[in-house]
């Protein structure tokens, strides 16, 4: 029970609400109907702190004080006051995602033609929030390894009717959209051990990035639309290329090598 009230004091410390606070709000919850001086005593508080603490419970909407000589307090139910918090700070978040959309709108963005991205947690960070803002289209080429990340957001994105169109350089077992698979192999991880990402989404935000076999990361994010067709056509031209190939495997081996490396000769 220890680590679990532990667990629920550090979620309240990201909310900023204070650890006495949460200790005396759960020992309420365990034993209500109590005095401050019995609360100091069961949640561990200094009786010199109690009064404070609860007066601030009591600002936040956590307690009710009786009306009773001494005063005794009763906890709010948790779902009572969790939803207090879901709203209060959704209209936060709201308000700040306004404000904050009108000062960037306000700055020369689109001077700003790519960011860089630092690291493949960065990377992934990224690509999932793309994919968890998209309305119609993903164009996605990766490694099977670096799909992992991502699985979820793209399985939540084909539940709200978002037309997923994935390059699997191997096999995968994530079955959402239409798979392409593309031969375990391409020319970066030949030469360089590199393995490539690349994503678009709705034709108005791409990454793409190189991951080697240690995990590091780099690339580049952008909203420019330029480079965000050019992205997404790089994609496209994966699936020419597997369609071609599934349709004529010997002709192409014939004329341009084992995996198209004569092709490449310009």
């Amino acid at each position: 029970m220890k680590n679990h009230k532990d667990q629920i004091i550090q979620e309240f410390l990201r909310m900023g609400i204070s650890a006495q606070e949460v200790r005396a709000y759960i020992s309420l919850l365990e034993q209500e109907y109590v005095t401050g001086y019995q609360l100091s005593k069961s949640a561990g508080i200094p009786s010199s702190k109690i009064y404070s603490v609860l007066n601030r419970l009591l600002e936040r909407g956590f307690v009710i004080g009786a009306d009773t000589r001494p005063v005794r307090y009763v906890p709010r139910p948790p779902e009572e006051i969790l939803a207090d918090i879901r709203d209060e700070f959704g209209a936060s978040l709201a308000a700040l995602e306004s404000s904050l959309k009108t000062l960037r709108n306000g700055t020369r963005k689109n001077d700003i033609v790519a960011w860089n991205t630092t690291g493949r947690d960065d990377v992934m960070r990224k690509a999932r929030s793309m994919i968890n803002q998209c309305a119609e289209k993903v164009y996605l080429a990766a490694w099977p390894q670096d799909l992992r990340p991502i699985r979820a957001s793209l399985s939540e994105a084909a539940k709200r009717g978002v037309d997923l169109h994935l390059v699997s350089y191997g096999n995968t077992t994530f079955d959402r959209g239409t798979i392409y698979f593309h031969r375990p192999s391409d020319y970066p991880f030949r030469e360089r051990r590199e393995r490539r990402f690349v994503l678009a989404s709705d034709s108005s935000k791409a990454v793409i990035a190189s991951f080697t076999p240690g995990g590091d990361g780099h690339g580049v994010w952008t909203e420019n639309a330029g480079l965000v067709n050019l992205f997404k056509d790089f994609v496209i031209h994966e699936i020419y290329i597997i369609k071609i190939e599934e349709a004529f495997p010997k002709q192409i081996q014939k004329a341009y090598g084992k995996n198209w490396e004569r092709i490449r000769m310009v």
